[in-house]
């Protein structure tokens, strides 16, 4: 297979291009190299497990070569992406989340359909549930690939809950508060969080409603036929207030990497992320640490609209495939990668993987039991920062970081983030 880019006239989004590392006018990829412009980290396990796997397949494949650009901080990565779209420089492969950014290059014909590329290479049936109904569009389409299952979880210092007398997990969200109190009253930090990625700001914000209403205010909020200055919105706002005073000193500028030390040194009780950082938690062995549990999402104890199965569970980001770039030979190494990458991510790379395992099971039980959760969700908590388009969810973060340092009123976030979202509902 030879893959190359078209010769066209140098342009200043051609400059632009080669700052991020791809060649100007005129060049052109290696034989048979398939390129992967990646949101993920080059550490991350499944980024491991596909390597692995590419490397296995290039050993009966001639000139076969799969080449990672690894670009993890999101800001940056989601502006090469905007820059390699507007220049028709995309390369095969591609990470994005099914946002409305990802949706327009789907209507304008960039991303192959990937719900017939699985029928194709008969793949359909091997995925968990969450792993395609996560990225599909709103039309009922599928045009990303997945490559995780993850569920996402409070997870707490065993001694530190023993010294605060709290005998059990919390399930509801006045028990995670009083129990957050009683942390704080040992000196200890109630809960670290990553601020400055600014995530879980969202997470916090969305919980409230999402039990009141299921996914329905924010379907109805992003199209402007519901509002944050609604009670529901008012009483997620509010929510994210109060667990702010029980963030860490500065939570607005510490990043995944602080906040994940904090929890693992045991200066926070608790911390609130997904699955993506098991290995973390889990011992030599792969055994969740005796001194760490972890909890779902709280209900709110009277009027839920979602089970306590039902939480915030995702398939990570996902990964198109450039429209036309879809050759037999892509083809045939995605047949054979996703034959073998539920076995390689669970049970080499410790990865919950959107892929179903062919073979046994070799994986500790905290992982057995994270894909019994994620197995039992009927109704996922959408993300926000993915339903609602890029300029809103920037002024959603602004809002947010300005709330907890209390420099905006609850009205003020409110009118700003409808406004927002108000007028990208009118350019479209």
């Amino acid at each position: 297979m030879k893959l190359s880019f078209a010769k066209r006239a140098c342009t200043c989004a051609v400059a632009a291009l080669s700052l991020f590392g791809f060649g100007g006018c005129g060049s052109s990829q290696q034989s048979g190299t398939i390129t992967w412009l990646s949101a993920r980290p080059a550490s991350e396990g499944s980024i491991k497990a596909i390597k692995q796997i590419a490397n296995e397949y290039a050993k009966s494949h001639q000139g076969f070569k799969l080449e990672f650009q690894n670009i993890s901080d999101r800001p940056s990565y989601n502006q090469k992406l905007k820059v390699l779209a507007s220049s028709n420089r995309l390369p095969e492969l591609w990470d994005a989340d099914p946002d409305p950014y990802f949706a327009k290059l789907v209507k304008d014909g960039r991303a192959e359909d990937i719900g017939k590329l699985y029928k194709d290479i008969g793949v359909t049936n091997r995925f968990y549930h969450i792993s395609t109904k996560y990225p599909t569009m709103a039309d009922g389409s599928l045009h990303l690939m997945t490559f995780n299952a993850n569920a996402e979880y409070f997870w707490y210092n065993k001694d530190a809950f023993r010294k605060a007398g709290i005998a059990e997990e919390p399930k509801t969200f006045d028990e995670l508060l009083t129990d957050l109190q009683k942390l704080k009253d040992t000196g200890v930090i109630p809960i670290a969080l990553d601020g400055k990625d600014q995530w879980p700001f969202y997470r916090f914000l969305g919980m409230i409603p999402y039990r009141e209403t299921g996914n329905e205010f924010l379907a109805k909020l992003k199209v402007g036929k519901e509002s944050m200055a609604s009670p529901t919105g008012q009483a997620g706002i509010a929510f994210l207030q109060k667990m702010s005073a029980y963030f860490q000193p500065g939570f607005t500028n510490s990043d995944a990497t602080a906040t994940l030390n904090l929890f693992k040194s045991k200066r926070a009780a608790i911390t609130y992320d997904g699955t993506w950082n098991l290995p973390s938690y889990v011992d030599d062995s792969g055994n969740l640490k005796s001194d760490i549990g972890y909890f779902r999402l709280p209900m709110l104890g009277k009027g839920d609209k979602t089970a306590p199965t039902d939480f915030f569970a995702n398939s990570g980001i996902g990964t198109a495939v450039s429209k036309g770039k879809l050759t037999p030979q892509l083809k045939d190494f995605l047949k054979y990668l996703f034959g073998k990458y539920g076995d390689v991510a669970l049970n080499d790379y410790r990865v919950i993987p959107s892929v179903k395992p062919k073979g046994s099971v070799k994986t500790p039980r905290i992982y057995q039991d994270v894909l019994s959760d994620i197995a039992k969700v009927n109704d996922y908590a959408q993300v926000w920062d993915v339903q609602l388009d890029a300029n809103t969810v920037s002024v959603l973060g602004r809002q947010c970081q300005s709330l907890l340092v209390d420099n905006t009123s609850t009205h003020e976030f409110a009118a700003n983030v409808d406004k927002a979202i108000a007028q990208y509902n009118k350019a479209k």
